[in-house]
């Protein structure tokens, strides 16, 4: 039993009446398509305004849902274990407005963890996947339609893949274990998946009959450096950026032992079992048109 209650985050005065009588707030929204007004108003303000106005009605509990694009992954060594401590992105406008805002909005919820207000806990999602999301993400490459997919590498890159029934779980653990406030988690899956697995194991099969095509990462710096050079000399802005690849495409590990560590709590269902609902959930919608 929910009470649906609209207003704008970007607007303090519109949520005074949402949080009468409110215990737990979770902080969720925040513009994910990177456009730079959005990303301002609802990811950076909308923020302040929750953090502000969690304190005007001291409120229990924050929680606050990052990113794991907060971090600076361009300088990391490849293969380097991503933890809550490793360097955060240090040139956050070349990794475009998403991962700049949700930098400047966790800087500003770890200025309250040192107030002293409520208690807040801040948690680092990878890539949430769950039936209903994006079965094929930019962090893999890019399709035509589902006849073509054109993947970034080789195939052996890690996914960082956090299916959304174990982040509302880890949501739940931490507003209900004390020992998680003040603090940051990353939340990702156990068990390492490929790109290469997850094309066999989800794409293939919701889509037999398409074609996969691997791009090797030389081939695809080359690629994109010659567009930036290109869109640099009749004077507009690059598509993409070799900066931005390498921040998706650098093969590292994130690290979510923390939360383990801290509250005794693991995902409870692995990745395959988050694409076998996938793949259920997709047939489904097949089935039904």
């Amino acid at each position: 039993p929910v009470e649906i209650m609209f207003g704008d985050v970007g607007s303090l005065d519109s949520l005074r009446s949402v949080f009468n009588g409110i215990d737990v707030v979770v902080h969720a929204a925040a513009d994910t398509e990177g456009r730079e007004e959005e990303s301002d108003t609802s990811t950076i303000r909308g923020t302040s305004n929750i953090i502000d106005l969690c304190n005007e009605y001291k409120v229990k509990k924050l929680v606050y849902i990052s990113s794991c694009s907060v971090y600076g992954v361009a300088d990391y060594a490849e293969n380097q274990i991503v933890t809550e401590d490793s360097g955060l992105e240090r040139f956050p406008e070349k990794r475009g407005f998403y991962s700049y805002a949700k930098l400047k909005a966790e800087e500003l919820v770890k200025d309250a963890m040192l107030k002293d207000g409520i208690p807040i806990v801040c948690l680092r999602p990878g890539t949430i996947f769950g039936p209903g999301g994006e079965v094929f993400t930019p962090m893999m490459g890019f399709s035509l339609g589902n006849k073509l997919f054109a993947v970034i590498g080789n195939g052996d890159f890690v996914l960082p893949l956090v299916y959304i029934d174990n982040l509302c779980e880890a949501i739940l653990a931490v507003i209900n274990n004390n020992k998680g406030d003040g603090k940051i988690f990353n939340i990702v899956d156990t068990g390492n998946i490929t790109k290469k697995d997850y094309i066999e194991k989800l794409i293939k099969k919701l889509y037999p009959d398409s074609f996969v095509l691997y791009i090797p990462l030389e081939v695809f710096y080359m690629i994109v450096g010659l567009q930036e050079w290109l869109t640099g000399k009749v004077g507009r802005p690059p598509f993409l950026t070799k900066y931005r690849v390498k921040s998706s495409q650098n093969k590292i590990i994130y690290d979510s032992s923390n939360i383990t560590k801290t509250l005794d709590w693991k995902p409870r269902l692995s990745i395959y079992d988050g694409i076998d609902a996938v793949l259920s959930f997709e047939k489904s919608k097949k089935n039904a048109l």
